[in-house]
């Protein structure tokens, strides 16, 4: 076998670093669950960049057998090297796109994985006797140095155990990554204005006379990780406050309009309500629904609501 060949074949895990990287990236992409993109997220991000972190710190020294003790503590290592690359990686983002997104983390984290690899691979290559490259590790015995092939031999049990806490250090924390917590909005419901020509979250209409027009624009954002069927339901409503009960004794249908969304895609319309209803105790309201909406749409049943208070005064009176 020639010498460039086994170079070649002593970067194999490196060539296969470089395979998981692609594979991750497709998976988290086009995946349409967490429980589909977990592992390869918690792959890509948790375990691959200490892993080549590792691979380079110690690519002149000899390898020992992939044993089993050899590859928990190559897990081990990777992880905490993994956890040291990632908040450097982050910071790196949010510095530089000004925000951390998640295509940025993942862009970031993959060009990591892949330089150092490629860097890996022509240092191992350098390694030869003719190089001076050291292909052992000091020690009468000739032992590698570095761990298992990289870290020295230790403890089977404390190896064990330390696997099993990597282990669930990457289950937890790749949940905390690409999982969101309980009640974290997927899909952003908002009311906008315009203003000077731009639109803003304030400056609402407030203050009506029986009859006036008014203009609103409903804005969605879906960040479900799926294309997504909305339906958006605008009402005007009046209602009774007592404490913390708010109870529709009249409503007047404005608007109902299906629409479908694409993940990340944003959708703003606007809507012009005529002020029917009397009162102090007025809103527009809009409910969100995903899917066909009930036959009669409630701040319980939506899937958001969102709405803003008006006084309407009668037509030529007080």
């Amino acid at each position: 076998m020639s010498s460039t060949a086994d170079e070649l074949l002593a970067s194999r895990d490196l060539f296969a670093v470089g395979a998981l990287v692609a594979v991750a990236i497709v998976v988290v992409a086009v995946g349409t669950t967490s429980v589909v993109r977990l592992p390869f997220a918690a792959l890509l991000l948790l375990v691959l960049p200490g892993y080549v972190t590792a691979a380079f710190a110690y690519a002149e020294r000899e390898r020992g057998p992939w044993t089993f003790a050899a590859l928990a503590e190559r897990f081990a290592l990777s992880l905490g090297g993994s956890l040291a690359v990632l908040p450097l990686a982050a910071l790196l983002v949010s510095l530089v796109a000004g925000e951390l997104t998640r295509w940025g983390l993942v862009a970031a984290v993959s060009a990591y994985v892949l330089l150092v690899a490629g860097a890996t691979v022509v240092r191992r290559a350098r390694r030869s006797p003719h190089s001076g490259g050291r292909s052992r590790g000091v020690g009468a015995g000739g032992d590698a140095s570095g761990p298992a092939g990289w870290l020295s031999d230790g403890s089977t049990a404390a190896t064990v155990l330390l696997a099993v806490a990597a282990l669930l250090a990457v289950a937890t924390l790749g949940a905390a990554v690409t999982v969101p917590a309980d009640g974290e909005a997927r899909t952003d419901l908002h009311l906008l204005t315009e203003q000077g020509g731009e639109l803003v979250a304030n400056e609402y209409p407030d203050a009506l006379t029986e009859g006036e027009s008014a203009t609103v624009t409903v804005g969605v954002t879906n960040d479900e990780g799926r294309s997504v069927e909305y339906t958006a339901v605008t009402e005007l409503q009046r209602v009774e406050v007592d404490g913390r009960s708010v109870v529709v004794v009249d409503e007047r249908g404005i608007d109902q309009q299906s629409f479908e969304l694409a993940d990340g895609e944003s959708r703003r319309e606007s809507q012009s309500f005529r002020a029917t209803l009397v009162g102090e105790n007025v809103r527009f309201v809009t409910h969100l629904y995903r899917g066909e909406p009930p036959e009669n749409p409630t701040a319980d049943s939506a899937y958001r609501t969102v709405y803003v208070w008006v006084d309407v005064r009668p037509a030529g009176g007080a």
